[in-house]
């Protein structure tokens, strides 16, 4: 396993202090989170003109600022496509 330090409030702090094991916890919250995704039918979609290539992906900020990975340039958000 791997560590990852978070920061809580007091209040996250308390409500953590509650779980018996939060780090099983966190780890399934995050699992939860990917199944969510993938239960998506939508699909968001970023457009190169220069090279003729459609980036697609799930979540939106994905492809929001995604980048040609031929020519390097920034490509054009096309929006929810599906």
């Amino acid at each position: 396993m791997r560590q990852k330090i978070i920061s809580l409030s007091l209040d996250t702090y308390e409500l953590a202090s509650k779980k018996a094991n939060f780090s099983a916890w966190v780890r399934r919250k995050l699992m939860e989170e990917v199944e969510i995704i993938n239960d998506r039918k939508e699909m968001y979609g970023a457009y190169c003109k220069s090279c003729d290539i459609s980036y697609t992906n799930k979540l939106s900020f994905m492809v929001e600022y995604q980048y040609c990975k031929k020519c390097n340039q920034k490509c054009d958000y096309m929006g929810l496509i599906e």
